[in-house]
């Protein structure tokens, strides 16, 4: 009963120091941006990638899985066996367990939700948005994607083809992210390995994850089963999450502009097909006459890509995908982005942002 005691004790002092931790960086994000997210995080990340970026697969993945197997030994050993002494003793053990992740994950990565707002590294100004504004993006990035399918082959189902494998693209999200990193000192630099496709890719499509970051083995891990064109920018994202930046809405942001400005036609096509899905979407729910007047700049293939994509994603419209997106907002919230899932599309105003100074050009 003592070790159970000393148990619960022990974990209950990490939660302590974890919370008011998280507490602290919340009114500290000056200091968080220059002394952890600027050189802490980098260094520290940097070395744990070296020893896990090497490997070909996802050494996250594995060990989340072993974990999955573990967990469920140890359940139905108990169920095999119940009692209530072995009850709290695998509870005080669990709790224990959950406090050192809980410490670690707020020390690893978490606390780079507390930086100071990506707006203060850029040079254009974020703001309240129109349904002009909105409208004008679109049809910037239509006209930006007619350009670049000029520069691709496409299918007999109107899809464009993407020359590249998938090892190779996740291979150039890495070059071009680096190339990007190398022009803006607030993106981590160093030593990182590039995305790794995951194993179990049909089962994340089935939980309605495109990409995990594992912030343990600083592994970027992308689902390779979604559509091949949506793959450049979720590759770009999770290595976003890798360098430092934890919320979604700026992950998405640093992944359409690296991918656009990488000059390479997939990338580019990636960043301007994902962004025109964000765009169009706010454009609809804001004012539905206009949205369908943008809709009829759409290309054949344009709408071909529209299609096939919700297509995709009805096939995983189930219970299981309800419970991944549900799992993935909770988490987003308990990260302290208090949108949830719906931070994905905020992005919308520094896109806007960043196409009112690219039509300035």
């Amino acid at each position: 009963m003592k070790k159970n005691i000393k148990r619960l004790l022990f974990s209950f002092l990490l939660f302590i120091i974890t919370y008011f931790s998280i507490i602290w960086a919340k009114n500290n994000s000056e200091w968080v941006e220059f002394y952890y997210a600027q050189a802490f995080y980098p260094t520290f990340t940097s070395s744990i990638s070296r020893i896990f970026g090497w490997m070909p697969f996802s050494v996250g993945e594995i060990i989340l899985i072993s974990l999955c197997i573990f967990c469920l030994y140890i359940f139905f050993s108990f169920i095999k066996k119940p009692s209530v002494r072995l009850l709290i003793d695998r509870f005080t053990r669990l709790t224990i367990v959950i406090a050192v992740i809980y410490l670690l994950f707020w020390s690893f990565w978490g606390i780079n939700n507390f930086r100071l707002p990506l707006e203060t590294h850029l040079d254009y100004d974020i703001e309240t948005l129109s349904v002009v504004d909105l409208e004008k993006t679109a049809r910037y990035l239509i006209e930006e994607i007619k350009v670049l399918e000029l520069q691709m082959s496409i299918d007999n189902q109107g899809l464009p083809i993407f020359m590249a494998d998938t090892e190779d693209i996740l291979n150039k999200s890495k070059k071009y992210f680096d190339d990007y990193s190398e022009r803006h000192a607030f993106l981590a630099s160093g030593y990182y390995s590039p995305p790794k496709a995951m194993l179990f890719s049909e089962v994340m499509s089935h939980l309605n994850y495109t990409g995990i970051y594992n912030p343990f083995t600083v592994e970027p891990n992308v689902n390779v089963s979604i559509p091949y064109y949506k793959v450049p920018f979720v590759a770009t994202h999770e290595i976003a999450h890798q360098r430092g930046i934890a919320g979604e809405r700026e992950a998405n942001f640093i992944a359409f502009v690296v991918s656009y400005e990488s000059g390479d036609p997939q990338f580019m096509y990636s960043a301007c097909l994902n962004g025109l899905i964000y765009i169009t979407n706010a454009l609809y729910a804001a004012d539905k006459d206009v949205y369908s007047e943008v809709r009829k700049e759409f290309t054949t293939s344009l709408v071909a890509v529209f299609s096939h994509n919700a297509s995709y994603w009805e096939r995983y419209d189930t219970a299981v995908a309800d419970i991944g997106e549900k799992n993935n907002n909770r988490f987003l919230k308990a990260t302290g982005q208090s949108e949830g899932t719906k931070s994905y599309g905020l992005v919308v105003d520094f896109i806007v942002a960043y196409v009112k100074e690219m039509r300035k050009v």
